[in-house]
């Protein structure tokens, strides 16, 4: 790049968003278009790694255990407790051959998915191995034997009594004929406040209730939009898609951050750039129009910053820390506020093991499965019931997901927390303990089993997410020509979250700056945004 370079585009971050509208303008829309990273590797959220000897790699960076610590800041991760240590972890090579991401990502739909369409479009493809079969482990309570099942079709909750068993059935069938208009009435009431209004069976809502949870990375209802999680219920008929026959997807070798990679090839196939190590300091802002952006050069011997002019930029930097490159003055003081102390992070707790066989089949589950063990924190503080969600990645897609050697298996823990949960040790460090005496107690070779475990505690992997009542942040500013964002929590009719929200938001993003419709194009009916409602 030359000093006072023009490009159509600047886009902040490097992301699945970033990354998915760069891609839409090169190709799509003949933009010049320049992608600014401020990490060594692209992916955002959706770092992933790949073991190779006593080293993984990302992006083609290759990390010993003390980079590969610093680099999950990238991904608003951090490292938590291990078994062994990460040093030895590394040393014996245990993760040699393995994929595995920064954190928990689960790609609801797989190849099927928001991302899957915005892939074909781009012309760009990756596996997404999907799940098959529900399981569900009943808590009785700390220190107290589990009971499994291995849900079947048609048949049935045998955990749960028949009237609560009818009762649910009855609340899922009314969720999955929902319409958009239904979901965009409610998107800004609470979940709790959407069941309490129903008045429903006890049973019904605890079940309803692990199942937001999980899709949305949201434990307490109180917080959680309605109309987001009304958007996944009503999904499943018309996707004809459900946890029993498969919805929830990884991503084989080298994980999700294929993704992005596959966008950034289109990028720069169609004549556009990305930059890695390369953080924007300030957007430039002249009279309420975007002029470019300064970012700090490498290149002399003073570290001037260097100016890269443009009429456009798309900022992908979550809510809340979008005034880390905006200046606070150019926007009213109480969306200033709003963003920066009412927004929060929607977090995941992972726990990714490394087992030399299948564990599941000992207690009855299929290893294919996606597997649910709620309720095994109640009433200590935390601001909802702690819920687990479980599995094994290498048997997914009938064992043949990619993602490590043939003989060795995979298993995670995953539960939602919020930003500040996550950030306490004595309350991420509780329920590690509790899941890791339960793995012993439950299956009686599992130290022998255990080859490594990695917790990861990640305070914003879904995402910075509104308070209840407020809309999303659209994708393109009222107060800044020329300003748009991306990102899967912008879009005033976006809902969901994760990479999906994230490739629905890109497209919804490009469409208001080159004024197309590229939405109704690339994506189903069931896969757009809510409709925006007549006042």
């Amino acid at each position: 790049m030359s000093a006072h370079e023009q490009y159509d585009v600047i886009v902040i971050g490097a992301g699945v968003a970033g990354l998915g509208a760069a891609a839409l303008l090169a190709k799509d829309h003949g933009q010049k278009v320049l992608v600014l990273e401020r990490a060594p590797f692209i992916g955002g959220r959706t770092l992933s790694y790949v073991g190779k000897g006593d080293k993984v790699h990302a992006d083609g960076i290759e990390m010993d255990a003390r980079a590969f610590r610093k680099s999950l800041a990238y991904a608003h991760c951090s490292l938590g407790k291990t078994t062994p240590d990460i040093k030895t972890i590394f040393e014996k090579g245990l993760l040699d051959g393995r994929t595995f991401e920064a954190g928990g990502h689960g790609l609801f739909w797989g190849e099927r998915g928001r991302i899957g369409h915005l892939m074909e479009h781009l012309g760009t493809s990756h596996e997404l191995p999907l799940n098959k079969g529900l399981g569900f482990v009943k808590w009785d309570g700390e220190g107290k034997p589990t009971t499994a099942y291995q849900v079947e079709k048609g048949k049935p909750y045998p955990w749960m009594s028949p009237d609560g068993y009818q009762a649910t059935m009855k609340q899922l069938y009314s969720m999955g004929t929902s319409t958009f208009e239904d979901m965009a009435r409610v998107m800004n009431m609470s979940l709790q406040d959407w069941l309490e209004k129903r008045e429903m069976d006890p049973e019904a809502y605890d079940y309803i209730k692990v199942l937001a949870a999980s899709q949305t990375a949201q434990a307490e209802p109180a917080m959680t939009p309605a109309g987001d999680f009304l958007g996944y219920m009503a999904i499943a008929g018309k996707i004809r898609m459900n946890l029993m026959s498969g919805s929830v997807a990884t991503a084989a070798e080298p994980g999700c951050i294929a993704i992005p990679q596959g966008f950034e090839k289109v990028v720069l196939e169609h004549g556009g750039m990305v930059c890695r190590d390369t953080p924007v300091r300030e957007v430039l802002i002249e009279n309420g129009e975007i002029k470019g952006v300064r970012i700090k050069s490498e290149d002399n011997d003073y570290e001037q910053y260097r100016t890269i002019l443009a009429d456009r930029v798309i900022c992908t930097i979550p809510p809340k820390y979008i005034f880390s490159v905006l200046p606070r003055e150019a926007f009213p003081a109480e969306w200033v506020e709003l963003l920066t102390k009412e927004f929060w992070g929607a977090g995941l707790l992972t726990g990714w093991a490394g087992t030399n066989r299948s564990l599941w089949k000992d207690i009855g589950i299929e290893d294919s499965s996606f597997i649910y063990m709620p309720g095994v924190i109640r009433d200590e503080g935390y601001i909802g019931a702690v819920d687990m969600v479980m599995g094994d990645f290498s048997a997914w897609n009938g064992g043949n997901s990619k993602r490590g050697p043939k003989d060795k298996h995979e298993f995670f823990f995953s539960t939602a927390l919020t930003d500040e949960e996550m950030r306490n040790p004595a309350r991420v460090n509780r329920i590690i303990e509790l899941c890791e005496t339960w793995a012993r107690n439950t299956f009686k070779d599992w130290d022998d089993a255990l080859e490594f475990l990695i917790w990861t505690p990640s305070p914003e992997a879904y995402g910075m997410w509104r308070p209840i009542g407020e809309d999303r942040p659209d994708v393109t500013s009222p107060w800044v020509k020329g300003l748009y964002f991306a990102g899967d929590q912008y879009g005033k009719r976006l809902w969901g979250g994760g990479v999906d929200g994230a490739a629905l938001s890109a497209v919804m993003c490009v469409d208001k700056m080159m004024n197309k419709n590229q939405e109704e194009e690339i994506f189903p009916d069931y896969h757009r945004g809510i409709p925006e409602l007549a006042d």
